[in-house]
């Protein structure tokens, strides 16, 4: 089925009605009473544990009025849908479809009142297959402490709001970038010089430089598991600037070749730890610059990785050309800008360890991809090497090739190279190592030239540049 428009709520009788209920006296004053409410509309579980969870949280830390405050302010928002969608054109709100470079706007009144509407559950969950599910209902389900915070920055987020006098003021704009692609002669040829890359101290997240566009390793459906589950770099992300997730309803997944890219989403939660150890760490006041219509000057890169888990995630595999096209036209269709305005106030783009968790990436092989994409569009990247120790080499490497006139196609051809000198032997490294697989993938193969160890690897393409 081929769907051009996001079906608003407000159009579904039955639940229309329902949501104008919410709002009817007597006014809902405890949680069994929102359930009912809500099952007027919502088929599906309504324990509500995790917004009880959430709720005791947020008292214990401050003043927070759910049933007397927030959630009147977020009923009230969902309600005005009908007469915010007078903002888009002839009322709908449009997909982006795949293989298609376009972007839309939405003003951020009206994303409030969508967002609104995915808390309250009025949204269909899953519209199509194509797109990532958009219901709150496992997450206002789920007790594990982890997803509790990011509940409570979706909180935290209306309850700032409640607390305005205006309205936020400018737009989202979510832009899907394709057609960038080069092919393999083209990359390996390209005369674009490699451009400087500034390298971050260990442990030190992108947070530290709002002024930078920020890659976003992401899922491939956009937003990953920030609803159901995920609690890593992408689901952080959309959790402390839940204007991001407004991409969830429009942007089908990414095919090869495309990224997504979305301007002017707000920070309004900080946090703390990272994964299962992730907690909300208050109210964050994002010092952005703001652009002309009030909103600020953000740039959220959204890539999604190779995914080597049932794959070969050996440095040879990584090093095979369909790989790495594939990563460099990924990250070429993230760090494009999409107009000069976007390379005038965005000219640096902060990225780290993109596809090095999970998914089995080369920590060192992903930084030179990234590095001759951002190149190859007239970008720089400030690199943030986290919980990995190549910040003073990879420092190394750019600045020596930098000094020299090095070119995007003398490091890409550099790194077609090394693939000969990491040809695997006959036998895996499980033959050799008892225990080293990992049930259900394969053991890394070994390398037969030592000087091609993961380690090793940015030495190497140093000494050929």
């Amino acid at each position: 089925v081929r769907l051009s428009f996001f079906d608003l709520p407000c159009d579904n009788e039955k639940v229309w009605a329902g949501v104008m209920n919410l709002s009817k006296e007597p006014r809902v004053s405890t949680f069994p009473e929102l359930r009912q409410r809500i099952a007027v509309y919502f088929d599906g579980d309504l324990r509500l544990s995790g917004l009880k969870a959430a709720n005791s949280d947020l008292q214990r830390t401050g003043e927070f009025d759910f049933f007397g405050k927030v959630l009147p302010f977020i009923v009230r928002w969902a309600q005005q849908l009908p007469a915010l969608r007078g903002l888009l054109l002839g009322g709908k709100l449009p997909l982006l479809r795949q293989n298609q470079r376009k972007s839309l706007t939405i003003p951020r009144e009206l994303g409030v009142s969508l967002l609104a509407n995915m808390l309250l559950l009025t949204v269909p969950p899953v519209l199509h297959g194509s797109l990532n599910s958009v219901s709150f209902a496992e997450l206002l389900c789920d007790t594990s402490p982890q997803e509790v915070a990011k509940l409570e920055m979706f909180l935290h987020f209306f309850a700032r709001l409640s607390e305005e006098t205006a309205m936020l003021p400018g737009s989202i704009r979510i832009y899907r970038m394709v057609g960038v692609a080069l092919q393999e002669q083209e990359w390996c040829q390209s005369q674009q010089p490699l451009l400087p890359m500034e390298v971050a101290s260990e442990m030190v997240g992108f947070e530290e430089n709002p002024e930078l566009a920020h890659a976003d390793f992401a899922n491939m459906f956009i937003g990953g598991g920030v609803l159901s589950g995920g609690c890593v770099q992408e689901e952080i992300r959309f959790a402390i600037c839940p204007e991001l997730m407004l991409s969830m309803l429009v942007c089908p997944c990414m095919m090869e070749g495309e990224a997504i890219q979305i301007c002017g989403a707000e920070q309004f939660s900080a946090y703390e730890g990272y994964a299962w150890s992730l907690t909300y760490g208050g109210d964050h006041m994002d010092s952005s610059a703001r652009g002309p219509d009030g909103a600020v000057l953000s740039e959220v890169l959204a890539m999604d990785a190779l995914d080597l888990r049932s794959g070969d995630d050996s440095l040879f595999g990584q090093l095979s050309f369909p790989n790495m096209l594939r990563e460099l036209n990924k990250a070429l269709a993230a760090f494009t800008p999409m107009d000069e305005e976007s390379l005038r106030t965005h000219a640096v783009v902060a990225t780290g360890n993109w596809g090095c968790g999970a998914f089995g990436g080369c920590v060192p092989l992903k930084a030179v991809l990234q590095w001759a994409s951002a190149s190859q569009c007239g970008r720089k990247l400030k690199y943030f090497p986290f919980d990995s120790d190549i910040g003073p080499e990879l420092f190394a490497l750019t600045q020596q090739a930098v000094s020299r006139g090095a070119t995007v196609g003398q490091l890409v051809s550099s790194l077609c190279e090394l693939r000969g000198d990491a040809e695997p032997t006959e036998k895996r490294a499980s033959q050799c190592c008892e225990g080293s697989a990992v049930a259900g993938r394969p053991a890394p193969l070994e390398i037969r030239h030592p000087k091609l160890h993961p380690e090793h690897l940015l030495a190497r393409v140093r000494s050929m540049l």
